[in-house]
């Protein structure tokens, strides 16, 4: 996850100002350790709170 801040084609495609922030988070599913899913989003950070929880191993 990182932030920065939106290009003009991610401001336009979410109704955002130029230049506000965004939040980007890419994510790999996997199944039995098999890449099944690689997920890139762009999120408009003043809609989102995000919370990730990890189980310990």
């Amino acid at each position: 996850m990182s932030a920065r801040l939106a290009r003009p084609d991610e401001a336009d495609l979410l109704g955002l100002a130029y230049g506000l922030p965004v939040l980007r988070v890419t994510r790999l599913a996997l199944a039995e350790d098999t890449p099944v899913e690689v997920n890139d989003m762009v999120l408009a950070a003043d809609r989102y709170e995000l919370l990730y929880r990890w189980a310990a191993d």
